[in-house]
């Protein structure tokens, strides 16, 4: 007589966390630029300094929003999806703040350009909170509370 013990396969399968209803909301902002922004490209030199091309402009579907000599963006890259770029230009300093994070929100990379000369910044208290600010701004601009699907 043989005796079959049948157990659950799932019990030691981990399962992936839920996505909070922030991080939902960011990556429908993320889609909805993806699908409705306006065709941009990020110059070689930014792409390389965060990482996402050696010197090879790449392109980027993008929403853009001025408010006096302050421009802000929401990039979305046309080739890997992951690759969300939020950026604040300062024209009048001519600084840029460029945050390199994924569908998820989570702060990979910053690039700080001043004077036109940009450069990789270690990510401190200062940087988290400025990426959380942008990325706040643009996720109640294109997925309002209770928009969320």
């Amino acid at each position: 007589m043989v005796a079959v013990v049948s157990l659950p396969a799932v019990a030691w399968q981990t399962q992936p966390s839920p996505r909070s209803v922030g991080e939902e909301r960011f990556a429908q902002a993320a889609e909805i630029t993806f699908q409705k922004g306006a065709q941009a490209k990020l110059p070689p030199h930014l792409s390389t300094l965060l990482g996402l091309s050696k010197e090879i402009e790449c392109s980027f579907m993008q929403g853009v929003v001025r408010t006096g000599s302050q421009v802000q963006g929401f990039s979305v890259s046309v080739t890997n999806k992951r690759d969300i770029v939020l950026f604040v230009v300062d024209e009048k300093a001519n600084d840029q703040s460029l945050y390199l994070t994924s569908p998820e929100g989570s702060l990979r990379r910053v690039v700080a350009v001043k004077a036109g000369v940009g450069d990789t910044v270690r990510i401190t208290d200062k940087e988290r909170e400025a990426f959380e600010k942008e990325k706040e701004f643009w996720v109640d601009r294109l997925v309002p509370p209770g928009a969320a699907k």
